[in-house]
């Protein structure tokens, strides 16, 4: 069980924040319980695991706040207008929008934004046409949290423990594992500050971002074993890689093509020799590919809720079962959303103080 933060009223006390990545937690839910339909022959999968999961969050640990971000239809427009091969192999359309194609997902999407709402659960997705990603709203607020403020992510979004720092966490829900600065190197091979570096010259296969020829993460580690132990950078890995170039010339060694790939920066990729300036862009969530717009609904949102008396429990547990949900869960009844109670009541009585 997790610590207990203070209760808070000042910005001297510890304030506990969930950030979910809306699109992450749901699709582990929607293509993970395939087989999960309510009495009615509708598919509810995805809601009923997406609830489950951030019950058992709250249940675990005490949050004062919780905001789902969700791509929009353009989200990725930004990287795109970088880099034309951007999540290519996933058919998006970075035109005219990307729109599901499964009526069952948008429908289940639909009911657990509803609930959320219900359930005094902060959201936010980009209408607009500027693109702007889940991942990178989720970067944003970090950026921008409160000195008193501790931050747990989820998501199963790899691209996301590059904000692991000593007040921020990640809860990888695929692996069903809190992920910190402290135990990141049970999960993961390399030093938690060399995240996007790794991603920088080997690239992001799950977005379809090309790297340096012949180079993956266990490549690196191999040349440089400082990545396992301390923060680099990429001068100093090209640095590196020259002496190490030199040194094998010197003493009469075929040169390796991988170091020769790194210094000259040779990739597949249509960044060309542009590569490294144009990944960095696409992965670095230092700085947030969020416009002026959305930078301010994100500032709007961390306000106290607003309409507070018409939402709460009575109603989710009306959609529950209406929706045959109460059909999966033993002994249902409203105790079941007691997690979410106790958070309603910390953001009612944060709004009558404001």
């Amino acid at each position: 069980m997790a610590k207990k933060p203070r209760k808070y009223g000042s910005n001297t006390e510890t304030i506990n924040t969930l950030l979910v990545d809306g699109n992450a937690l749901f699709k582990r839910g929607f293509f993970g319980a395939k087989d999960q339909y309510n009495r009615n022959g509708e598919h509810i999968g995805g809601l009923y695991q997406f609830i489950t999961i951030v019950r058992k969050l709250l249940k675990d640990d005490l949050y004062h706040h919780v905001f789902v971000f969700w791509d929009g239809k353009f989200s990725g427009k930004q990287r795109y207008d970088l880099y034309t091969d951007y999540k290519i192999s996933r058919n998006k359309d970075f035109v005219h929008g990307t729109h599901p194609v499964d009526e069952e997902e948008v429908r289940e999407k639909i009911l657990i934004r509803q609930y959320l709402e219900e359930l005094f659960t902060r959201q936010l997705m980009d209408n607009t046409n500027s693109g702007v990603e889940a991942d990178d709203f989720i970067a944003q607020y970090c950026k921008t949290k409160k000195s008193n403020e501790l931050i747990t992510v989820c998501t199963s979004d790899r691209d996301l423990c590059q904000l692991i720092e000593k007040d921020i966490k990640l809860y990888l829900c695929d692996l069903k594992k809190f992920v910190t600065i402290e135990n990141y190197q049970e999960f993961f091979k390399h030093h938690h500050t060399n995240s996007k570096l790794i991603k920088i010259i080997g690239g992001d296969q799950s977005d379809d971002i090309k790297g340096i020829k012949g180079v993956k993460e266990t490549t690196l580690l191999q040349l440089f074993p400082e990545l396992t132990t301390r923060r680099m950078d990429l001068d100093e890995i090209i640095k590196s890689a020259k002496v190490q170039q030199y040194y094998r010339i010197d003493n009469k060694m075929k040169p390796l093509k991988t170091l020769t790939n790194i210094i000259e920066v040779n990739t597949d990729g249509i960044q060309g020799k542009d590569m490294y300036r144009i990944n960095e862009l696409l992965v670095d969530l230092s700085v947030p590919l969020v416009d002026k717009p959305n930078k301010k609904l994100l500032k709007e949102l961390r306000r106290p809720i607003g309409d507070i008396d018409s939402r709460g429990i009575k109603n989710v547990y009306t959609y529950m079962k209406r929706d045959g949900i109460d059909e999966f869960i033993y002994n249902f009844s409203t105790e079941f959303l007691l997690p979410f109670k106790e958070l309603i009541e910390r953001e009612k009585k944060q709004s009558t103080i404001n």
